[in-house]
């Protein structure tokens, strides 16, 4: 029989798929569908394995968490609110960053059993970190100064610190920034590289100041005990009196102007109740000196009549 001119070299004759089409039996059929399944749930299998691992790593973190503050609780060489803090804060890092390092390499893992290739995935992110290293010098100033913030322990959530040309309540801390709150309720995110000299207002005790001004007519021995007896009255007081460490200090004349004579106060507080021992005291010694009539100065203007009048 002669070769039929239509068909080409290297094509499959429509007869051999046919015969290969009648070759394929049921139990062909069944054992593919069968393998397709036990490979998907092997795969099910795995990828549930992986994430219940994932949980018991992130409950043994928690667990690695608690005790490294309680650690840091046990310790006596601070008081406890600064322990609280720094405690607070080192376990927030310690989690978010573990956190992050758990969530990474799981999701990786599951990648690889849904069949992706994380190989190349790897050596892009590697390239990719090597670039960005090279364009995000500053957070990795960031990261730097943080970690020293931390491991120096310059200040934690709840201290009261200025920094630069803002101040505010630490709202949280990382190795990368750190959030403030001001006294208007505005949140200041500030990057730990810019953070060159802090001022904390709130580590281990405060100091309330106060500047009172009198006439310069007043008898100054009258104004002392007025202000001793103000400043006594307000360390037996129940209600402020607990936020006193030491017996209030009067300093004495702090200066000496035209306009009359500066005394100076000052009294050792808890940290962060200076401003109330402040209001507290300012209330005081304006009723004190009412009552005693000591006389604060009073700025007064004179009108001048117009030239040649």
């Amino acid at each position: 029989m002669p070769k039929p001119a239509d068909q080409s070299p290297g094509l499959i004759p429509l007869d051999d798929i046919a015969g290969r089409i009648r070759a394929v039996t049921r139990d062909d059929v069944v054992n593919r569908l069968t393998g397709w399944g036990h490979e998907a749930l092997a795969t099910a299998i795995t990828i549930v394995v992986i994430v219940i691992i994932a949980i018991i790593v992130l409950r043994l973190l928690r667990s690695l968490v608690e005790r490294v503050i309680q650690r840091v609780m046990e310790r006596q060489d601070q008081t406890p609110r600064e322990l609280k803090q720094k405690a607070q804060t080192l376990g927030n890092v310690i989690e978010s960053t573990g956190r992050l390092l758990v969530f990474l390499i799981a999701g990786m893992m599951v990648l690889s059993n849904l069949g992706m290739n994380i190989a190349p995935l790897i050596a892009s992110a590697g390239i990719a970190g090597l670039a960005i290293g090279f364009g995000a010098q500053s957070l990795i100033r960031d990261t730097l100064h943080g970690f020293f913030i931390l491991f120096e322990n310059q200040y934690g959530v709840g201290d009261v610190i200025r920094v630069n040309s803002f101040s505010g309540t630490v709202e949280e801390i990382s190795l990368r920034r750190t959030v403030l709150r001001s006294i208007n309720g505005a949140v200041v995110i500030v990057p730990n590289g810019e953070v060159r000299t802090v001022e904390n207002l709130s580590k281990g005790w405060s100091r309330a100041v106060i500047d009172i001004e009198t006439s310069a007519t007043e008898d100054d021995t009258k104004v002392v005990e007025v202000l001793k007896d103000v400043l006594e009255g307000l360390q037996e007081d129940p209600e402020f009196g607990q936020y006193i460490l030491e017996p209030p200090q009067f300093v004495g004349i702090n200066a000496i102007s035209v306009t009359g004579v500066t005394f100076r106060v000052m009294i050792k507080t808890e940290p962060l109740q200076q401003w109330a021992i402040e209001r507290a005291l300012r209330l005081r010694i304006r009723r004190a000196f009412r009552e005693h009539g000591i006389a604060v100065p009073v700025l007064t203007s004179v009108s001048l009549p117009p030239s040649g009048a």
